[in-house]
């Protein structure tokens, strides 16, 4: 085993912890100050000024708005930016599917407009809209809120399409910037109703809704900002731990050997797959790894390592030979390009039972089946397609709920898991967290191989298991931020990840991704909370 495992450091360029809430706990929050003194339309005052300042922020040169509005608080919400819009000298229009009756708070929004600008109304007909939208620069999405939980029906789906269907047909798409969350996101879960109108910027109050931290949901929101409004929802069961990166590795020990860094076991590359076992095992070389050993296929035993002779590369024939490999190491990765032919199977038959810290990925999830690893230090790293063979239904299940279903699969195989995707999610145990980094060109054939790598290797130098997953993930992720920001996120290839893994563990990071936090509107005035 390595003498000791490396330390990890948090950088400055990343924001602290943050975490993400449920609806429940968001609404509990919300009625805790309310009973505590805070005004409820003084809440929705601070939300509508936050969303506009970010609005102009974005837009700074827009002049003419299109606020769509539904009836329920989050439309009140869109009623306050309209009021600030107009008197900052901004043209405005309201759309809707119906003339709403507006409720406590929004009732509110509704009177002051009114008295800023007696002659306004809701537009619904077709022509309308169509005008509205002809003209606007940026569209205001206010329409659903977080008690969204089912499919958009009737006249609202009705109003959805159509201005689906306007935003299509302009020459000149306008800005959207949505309220709280697109309409059409479950905050819950982040599923998608298929209406769902996307965003480039959301800004979100209060705290972060978990819907907004993983899944389909991350391509309809655009650029995430955080606006706490004074009140941030803190200190209650229930949030999720959202994982900001910047994790560099503490210097090496000066009377370290490649012992004290671990040996990595990468068991991978059936025949014709070699590009897999290299990835990964480049993936833990980059990151640190004190040795790693490729046991793989011995079609391409004598190639594998070309160009990398620091690898050592063994044709394996039969179990006898991996396990003696399996003796030399601290941690095994297993299934990169391993197939499922008689050789795959004996190889994974060869490691059931091994006692090292495993990691799960491709083809080797497929040859666990139905069999758990309780009781083993085992993580799996399945990609949603993959999630879903495992738990037996289809890969838009997963993702309809993807931090249900890391706790299906940790619960089904008794093991850690990192579900990759939009969003990883990391789980093992009482464990559950989601990272907020990447980037959309690490979707590219081999970025998994290369993950597995980089977290076999944390795993080979005895980092915990849940840290080695955080810290594999974040890095992973960040080293395509990188590359992204110097080449592009179109034709990245998997094998141009090394350098950037290795400039982020040894401190570089790309800048801080995942969300913005606005600073608190002023707390003097509209809160009645003294």
């Amino acid at each position: 085993m390595p003498a000791r495992a490396p330390q990890l450091i948090r950088t400055p360029v990343a924001p602290g912890l943050m975490r993400a809430w449920s609806v429940e706990a968001v609404q509990a929050h919300e009625r805790e100050l309310f009973a505590g003194g805070v005004d409820a339309y003084g809440l929705m005052e601070r939300a509508g000024e936050a969303a506009f300042l970010e609005l102009r922020r974005r837009w700074p040169e827009a002049g003419r708005l299109a606020v769509l509005i539904g009836p329920g608080q989050n439309g009140g919400d869109g009623l306050v930016i309209a009021r600030l819009a107009h008197q900052a000298g901004l043209d405005v229009s309201l759309l809707g599917w119906q003339q709403p009756e507006f409720h406590g708070s929004a009732a509110h929004a509704w009177a002051a407009l009114r008295e800023a600008l007696p002659a306004i109304e809701v537009a619904v007909a077709p022509e309308a809209v169509a005008s509205a939208f002809e003209r606007a620069e940026v569209v205001v999405d206010a329409l659903f809120g977080v008690g969204l939980s089912r499919p958009i029906a009737g006249d609202a789906a009705e109003f959805l399409e159509r201005v689906g269907d306007e935003l299509d047909g302009l020459r000149q798409c306008p800005g959207v910037l949505a309220v709280d969350l697109p309409s059409g996101v479950n905050a819950d879960t982040g599923a998608l109703d298929p209406l769902t109108l996307t965003a480039d910027v959301t800004v979100t109050f209060l705290g972060i809704k978990r819907g907004l931290t993983t899944g389909p949901a991350l391509a309809a929101c655009g650029e995430r900002v955080l606006a706490e409004l004074g009140h941030p929802v803190s200190e209650r069961a229930g949030g999720v731990p959202l994982l900001p990166g910047g994790l560099r590795l503490a210097a090496r020990p000066r009377d370290g050997h490649k012992g004290s860094f671990g040996t990595v076991l990468i068991v991978a590359g059936n025949r014709g797959m070699p590009g897999a076992a290299r990835l990964a095992a480049e993936g833990a070389l980059r990151v640190g790894a004190g040795k790693v050993i490729v046991a793989t296929h011995p079609a391409h035993a004598a190639t594998l390592n070309i160009g990398r002779p620091e690898l050592i590369v063994h044709g394996i024939e039969n179990a006898r030979d991996l396990l003696r490999l399996a003796g030399e190491a601290t941690a095994v990765v297993v299934g990169p390009g391993l197939g499922r032919d008689r050789w795959a199977v004996e190889a994974w038959r060869a490691l059931r039972d091994c006692p090292l810290p495993l990691v799960v990925d491709a083809d080797a999830l497929r040859l666990l089946g139905p069999q758990s690893l309780e009781g083993r230090e085992a993580i799996v790293t399945p990609h949603p397609g993959e999630a879903a063979a495992m738990l037996e239904c289809g890969a838009t299940d997963i993702n309809a709920d993807r931090l249900r279903s890391a706790r299906a699969l940790s619960e089904r195989f008794g093991c850690a898991v990192v579900l990759k995707g939009a969003g990883t999610v990391l789980t093992g145990g009482e464990r559950l967290a989601v990272c907020q980094r990447g980037t959309a060109a690490l979707a590219t054939a081999g970025s998994g191989d290369v993950l597995a790598g980089v977290l076999g290797a944390f795993v080979g130098m005895g980092m915990a298991r849940f840290t080695a997953m955080e810290a594999a993930v974040c890095v992973h992720a960040e080293a395509g931020e990188i590359e992204a920001e110097r080449h592009g996120e179109w034709g990245m290839a998997a094998g141009e990840l090394g350098d950037s893994i290795r400039a982020v563990v040894n401190g570089r990071s790309a800048a801080a991704g995942g969300w913005r936090i606005l600073q608190s509107t002023s707390d003097e005035g509209g809160d009645g909370d003294g």
